[in-house]
């Protein structure tokens, strides 16, 4: 699954060598942020509910899928991975990593890392608003997001051959899978998620895909606005 960020996300955690943000960004070992599954997991459930609300034939697929009540029993059939950078990019921090370890700098590594999640992420700041909408704090607070425009992927991997309603009803979550971390309604994490077969697909054809696993269309005929097709 590839996850295009549109905007800034707040993928709220713990760094691996600490940014000194009053709200840090979850990273690997390697300061490379990365969104955790259990959060992905959280947010493709409640897409699938939506598109069974609009289909209530996906039902069966989406208990298959995810399981019933939120339980992460042994019954699912997806397993998703953390959707990290592309392999390529994990490869060369982890070499740079290697060479400043083999040369016996543990504060040189260190300074890597930091610069790793510098190079991934920026600081905001701004100050803590209460419920009705006064300042609840003078201090200016900063947060750390990660950059618009990376591109994660989250392995997905079956415990058995997918159906086709299966597939159907994970892409229409994907499709409906639009935002992750905190701040939503101030319009952070906006994302795209699509179903790819490989990390370097392109979003275009990657969307192409997840619409036809779908079933859905965006035809000229119908406005422009997705529609299921009618067998």
């Amino acid at each position: 699954m590839l996850l295009d960020l549109a905007s800034p996300a707040v993928f709220a955690g713990t760094s691996a060598a600490g940014t000194a943000a009053d709200s840090d960004v979850v990273t690997d070992a390697h300061g490379l942020p990365y969104l955790p599954r259990q959060r992905i997991a959280a947010r493709l459930r409640d897409a699938a509910v939506s598109a069974v609300r609009a289909d209530p034939a996906l039902l069966p697929a989406a208990r298959s899928l995810f399981g019933a009540s939120r339980k992460h029993g042994p019954g699912r059939i997806l397993r998703i991975g953390h959707a990290a950078p592309s392999e390529p990019v994990r490869a060369a921090v982890a070499w740079a990593l290697e060479q400043r370890a083999g040369e016996g700098s543990g504060d040189a590594a260190s300074t890597l890392v930091r610069a790793v999640t510098d190079a991934f992420t920026s600081v905001e700041s701004g100050v803590a608003i209460d419920g009705a909408g006064a300042s609840a704090d003078a201090r200016l607070r900063t947060v750390r997001v990660v950059d618009a425009g990376l591109r994660l992927t989250a392995p997905l991997r079956w415990t058995r051959t997918p159906g086709p309603e299966e597939v159907r009803c994970l892409a229409r979550a994907a499709l409906a899978f639009t935002q992750a971390g905190l701040k939503a309604g101030r319009g952070r994490g906006r994302l795209d998620a699509r179903l790819a077969e490989t990390s370097d697909a392109e979003a275009d054809a990657a969307h192409a895909r997840t619409l036809a696993w779908a079933d859905v269309d965006t035809g000229i005929e119908s406005g422009g606005s997705v529609r299921e097709r009618r067998m």
